[in-house]
């Protein structure tokens, strides 16, 4: 009877080892099945955002393109006709003092404000010449364009010692800023605009700030050119973020890694 029960408690010890050897190698394949689920399902997404990158990418390669194209349309054709026409006005020969002298030299002066504000243009869309500067000169270069209307007061504060940046890297980090300037003057009714170039031993930190009207981080999360500028830093390994309130101005705030 003894020996009987001996063999019924081994059968029950051997049937629970068994139980649980069995549990524990389906919890191991589920855990294994998660894994590779996991992992399948992150480089699926890593797949998206690479392919998400590179139409980014070469969608911004066809827009400088576009860029260069315009900039040597204005430089070599607009801008010469200007000056042919200014030439052409000026060999005019008027009274001294009469109407037609006055409507000659406001001319003169009307053209001379174009062919000035073409070269601007020029100069901000040519993607060379964004290469051969600085990026705290192209961000004064662009604050002055937006201080010439006399609607805002803009300053520029670069601290740290100025490095040089891969062409691509600067053009981007150029053309964020660009499209965050432009949509103070769009949106902002601001008057103060503040631009802030930190570079830091591993970092650069670009920061856009003005006292405009702000708006509610929720209808930003549905504009186009925030998420433009979110896909352009993301190409170049930075950050981007957007701080604003309703009647508190807004903080556009860019972090470049640089190593």
């Amino acid at each position: 009877m003894l020996q009987s029960d001996e063999k019924i408690f081994i059968a029950v010890i051997t049937t629970t080892f068994l139980m649980i050897i069995l549990i524990i190698a389906v919890v191991l394949a589920i855990l294994k099945y998660q894994n590779r689920t996991r992992k399948h399902l992150l480089e699926v997404q890593d797949l998206k955002n690479i392919y998400q990158q590179e139409i980014l990418k070469a969608q911004l390669e066809m827009q400088e393109q576009t860029f260069q194209t315009i900039s040597q349309e204005i430089h070599d054709n607009i801008g010469q006709i200007l000056s042919l026409i200014r030439l052409n006005i000026s060999t005019i020969k008027t009274e001294e003092n009469s109407p037609s002298e006055h409507k000659v030299i406001t001319s003169k002066e009307l053209l001379d404000q174009a062919i000035e504000d073409l070269r601007d243009l020029s100069k901000r869309l040519n993607t060379e010449y964004v290469s051969r500067q600085g990026l705290a000169e192209l961000l004064r270069f662009q604050l002055n364009l937006i201080q010439k209307t006399g609607l805002y007061e803009t300053t520029l504060e670069v601290h740290g010692e100025e490095r040089p940046l891969d062409a691509e890297k600067k053009l981007i980090i150029f053309r964020i800023a660009q499209e965050a300037l432009n949509n103070v003057l769009k949106h902002a009714q601001a008057k103060d605009i503040s631009v802030l170039l930190m570079y830091m031993s591993v970092k650069i930190i670009l920061s856009i700030k003005d006292d405009g009207k702000g708006f509610s981080p929720e209808g930003a999360q549905k504009s186009l050119g925030l998420q433009n500028m979110a896909h352009r830093a993301g190409l170049i390994g930075a950050s981007f973020t957007l701080q604003s309130k309703p009647g508190e101005g807004t903080l556009a705030q860019l972090i470049v890694a640089t190593e």
